[in-house]
C-alpha cells in the first residue's frame, strides 16, 4: 500500500502548502486498487482529524521542535497516525512504509516513529494526563503530558481550535463538550437513503449478494453501511437505488412542507441530495427547480437527479433571476460546518473566531431571498450543517425582526449536537409566510 500513503501524502502536502483547501479535490487515487483507494482515502482524512493531537505527540519526541519542512512534518504525521489509530496496524510495516516515501531526513523519520512505538504499551490508558487512551486496549505513554484544562485537553484530544471548544462551552454547556468534541474526531457512519421506489429490505438483501453490509435504522428510508465492499462500485448506485444521506440532513429535507403537485425551490442546492428527497414527494405533477451559485457543484446536481431518474421532476437553474414563487423554499445555507467536522476534515484549519459574523451576512441575504420566493401560506425552511447559535437561532431572530421581511410565523425548529457513530449536527427551523 505504499502507493497509498503517497497519494495521502501528497494531498496532505498541497493543503499544508495552501494549494488546494478541499482535501477531496487534492486527493488524486487514480490508478490505484480499490482497496488502496479506500486506503488513501482514510489516512488523508484520519491526519486532519487527529492532527493537533499528533502534532502534540510529535512535538513531546522532537527536541527541536516540529520540522518546517512541510513535507516531512505531513510523513510524520501520516506515519504517526497508523501507529496510534489505524486497528491491526503492523508498527514495523507503517514505520518502514512511511520512511520509505520520505524523500529526505529518513533517519530523522525513522528515529521519531520508533519512539512512539516504544512508547505504546498494551492496556488500557490510565486516567492521567501522562497516557493517550488509543482503544483496543492500548495507550501511548506521552512525553509531553495532556492539559489539565478540560476545554484545552478536548481540544488538544480532538484536534480542535481552543476558541471552538469554548464557544461551544458558552452556548451548549460544559455537559455537551465529550460527546461533541468526540464526534469531530471519529470516522462517519455512511448512511444509504433509499429511493422511494425501492424496499429497503430488499435492497439491503441485494447488496449483501455483492459482499456488502448494510443494517435497517431507525428511519424507514436509510441504510447504515456496516462493512464489507463499497456500496459505490454496485449496480444498485449505478441504478439510482440510493444515495448517500445522513439522518441529520434527511430531516432538514423532511421539515420541508411539500406534495404532489407543489413547486419547490431547493436554493443552494448543490449535491442535490435533499433536491431528490423533494423531487420524490412533490411526484406526481410537481416540480423542483434547484440552484447553486457554484458551477462545478451545480454539476453535482445533475450528475445526481440523472443517475436517480427524477430528471422529469427537478430543473437546474443556473441564473437565480429564474427562480419561480413557490409553495415551499429550503435555503440549505452555506455556513461553517461545525457540526458535521467528521466529514468536512480540512474546515478546522481554517476556521477562525471571525468566521461565523462573516458568515451570517450571506446567511440573512439567503433567508431573505427564500421568503422573497415563497407564496403566502406556503413555507421556508432554513437549514445548516453548523451547531453554532450566530448561524441558526440568530439569523431566523434577525430577519425576521427586518421590517422589510415579509410577515412570517415561526415554526418548529430543531437542533442536533453530533454524535459519534449515530448522526451529524446541524439545525433547521421552519418559517410559514402569511
Amino acid at each position: 500500500m505504499g502507493n497509498a500513503r503517497t497519494v495521502a501524502l501528497r494531498a496532505l502536502v498541497a493543503l499544508e502548502r495552501g494549494h488546494s483547501d478541499r482535501l477531496r479535490e487534492a486527493l488524486d487515487t487514480k490508478g490505484l486498487e480499490p482497496r488502496d483507494q479506500a486506503f488513501a482515502f482514510e489516512l488523508a482524512h484520519g491526519v486532519l482529524r487527529r492532527q493537533r493531537c499528533l502534532d502534540h505527540v510529535l512535538s513531546g519526541l522532537a527536541h527541536q521542535g516540529l520540522p518546517k519542512n512541510p513535507e516531512l512534518l505531513t510523513a510524520l504525521r501520516l506515519g504517526a497516525y497508523q501507529l496510534l489509530f489505524v486497528p491491526g496496524m503492523p508498527m514495523h510495516a507503517a514505520v518502514h512504509e512511511t520512511v520509505e516515501v520520505v524523500r529526505g531526513n529518513k533517519g530523522f523519520a525513522n528515529a521519531i516513529l520508533r519512539q512512539i512505538t516504544k512508547a505504546i504499551v498494551n492496556r488500557a490508558a490510565a486516567d492521567t494526563p501522562s497516557e493517550l487512551d488509543l482503544g483496543h486496549g492500548r495507550a501511548l505513554l506521552l512525553a509531553q503530558p495532556l492539559p489539565t484544562d478540560a476545554c484545552e485537553r478536548l481540544a488538544i484530544l480532538h484536534s480542535l481550535p481552543d476558541f471552538l471548544v469554548q464557544r461551544w462551552r458558552e452556548q451548549l454547556g460544559i455537559a455537551a463538550l465529550p460527546g461533541i468534541a468526540a464526534a469531530a474526531s471519529a470516522v462517519p457512519d455512511v448512511f444509504l437513503r433509499v429511493a422511494a421506489t425501492i424496499d429497503p429490505a430488499a435492497l439491503s438483501a441485494e447488496l449483501a449478494a455483492g459482499k456488502v453490509e448494510t443494517t435497517m435504522t431507525a428511519h424507514a428510508r436509510l441504510l447504515r453501511w456496516s462493512g464489507g465492499s463499497s456500496p459505490f462500485a454496485t449496480a444498485a448506485f449505478r441504478k439510482g437505488q440510493f444515495v448517500v444521506q445522513d439522518p441529520t440532513a434527511l430531516a432538514a429535507a423532511e421539515a420541508v412542507p411539500c406534495k404532489p403537485g407543489d413547486t419547490v425551490v431547493d436554493l443552494c442546492a448543490a449535491p442535490g441530495t435533499k433536491t431528490t428527497w423533494l423531487a420524490e414527494r412533490v411526484r406526481p405533477g410537481g416540480r423542483v427547480v434547484a440552484f447553486d451559485i457554484d458551477g462545478e457543484r451545480r454539476q453535482r446536481i445533475v450528475e445526481n437527479v440523472t443517475r436517480l431518474r427524477l430528471g422529469d421532476v427537478v430543473q437546474v437553474i443556473t441564473n437565480a433571476a429564474q427562480l419561480p414563487m413557490a409553495d415551499a423554499v429550503l435555503a440549505d445555507v452555506p455556513c461553517s460546518n461545525s457540526g458535521v467536522l467528521a466529514r468536512r476534515v480540512e474546515v478546522r484549519l481554517r476556521l477562525e473566531p471571525s468566521t461565523f459574523a462573516e458568515l451570517t451576512v450571506l446567511q440573512r441575504l439567503l433567508l431573505s431571498q427564500a421568503i422573497a420566493l415563497c407564496k403566502p401560506g406556503g413555507a421556508v425552511v432554513y437549514s445548516t450543517c453548523s451547531i453554532d447559535r450566530e448561524e441558526n437561532d440568530d439569523v431566523v431572530t434577525a430577519v425576521l425582526a427586518d421590517a422589510k421581511t415579509p410577515r412570517c410565523e415561526r415554526g418548529p425548529s430543531q437542533l442536533t449536537l453530533p454524535r459519534a457513530g449515530d448522526c451529524d449536527g446541524g439545525y433547521f427551523a421552519v418559517l410559514r409566510r402569511v
